[in-house]
């Protein structure tokens, strides 16, 4: 009788835990559903409010309502935003065929920080596929020192040529070992961000650019970063730069 009674109130206990949940899981269902109907009949400024309401309360969002804020901020020519969350889309679902997408935005736009080169491009391959580099520059660093091995035991002989590429071959290893994943990048989010010289409103001013360009962060200092602007090194507030993860 008092197992029955026990396992009664736990069943109470979980009851009570769950009804919010369950009822804020139906409140967003609903939320997100009319969004969408909004969104279908494209009231874009409507549907936004709600789509980003529901992003900072859940901290999480599809990649159907990723693509219709990156949609609706382009339409209303907020276009950091727009890159903003394509970028998260990105990150959510990996398909790289948006990044033609956001390219495009910078280069209609005439945004920093969007083109790779030959070398990004290439070590970001071997970012991508770290191990599968590293298990065949291992094999090759064991074929080579077992060439070598057996050009002593055979001949007698050292080959300075062998020698020389194990080297290059474990330089290499080093190298993709040691490879730094990814630099930490942020997105200008304001229009007329002061870019300084210091971290500093009394420093020397280097150039005032508007929202949408993607630069290297470096560090902080205080409510300032440090970051990387054509070639040379500068300092923005933090309330105009949105770090990206």
């Amino acid at each position: 009788m008092q197992k029955r009674g026990f396992n009664f109130l736990n069943l109470i206990f979980l009851a009570l835990f769950l009804a919010p949940q369950l009822s804020n899981s139906q409140d967003f269902k609903k939320e997100l559903e009319k969004a969408d109907s909004l969104f279908s009949v494209r009231k874009y400024t409507q549907s936004l409010s709600i789509y980003e309401k529901i992003y900072q309360e859940q901290n999480e969002a599809s990649p159907a309502m990723l693509l219709k804020m990156a949609y609706s901020n382009e339409a209303m020519g907020n276009i950091a935003k727009a890159l903003l969350y394509l970028h998260d889309y990105l990150r959510i679902t990996g398909d790289e065929e948006v990044l033609d997408k956001m390219k495009q935005l910078a280069s209609v736009n005439g945004l920093e920080g969007y083109n790779m080169s030959q070398f990004e491009k290439a070590k970001k391959a071997v970012e991508d596929y770290k191990l599968e580099v590293l298990g065949v520059l291992f094999a090759l660093a064991v074929l080579i020192v077992a060439m070598i091995y057996r050009k002593i035991q055979k001949h007698g002989a050292k080959s300075p040529s062998l020698a020389a590429s194990l080297l290059i071959v474990l330089a290499l290893i080093f190298y993709v070992v040691n490879l730094n994943q990814a630099k930490t990048r942020g997105l200008v989010m304001q229009n007329k961000a002061y870019l300084m010289t210091g971290p500093s409103a009394a420093a020397e001013l280097v150039e005032i650019i508007d929202q949408g360009h993607k630069v290297e962060i470096i560090g902080k200092k205080d409510i300032w970063y440090e970051i990387k602007w054509r070639g040379q090194r500068a300092y923005i507030r933090e309330n105009n730069l949105k770090k990206l993860l």
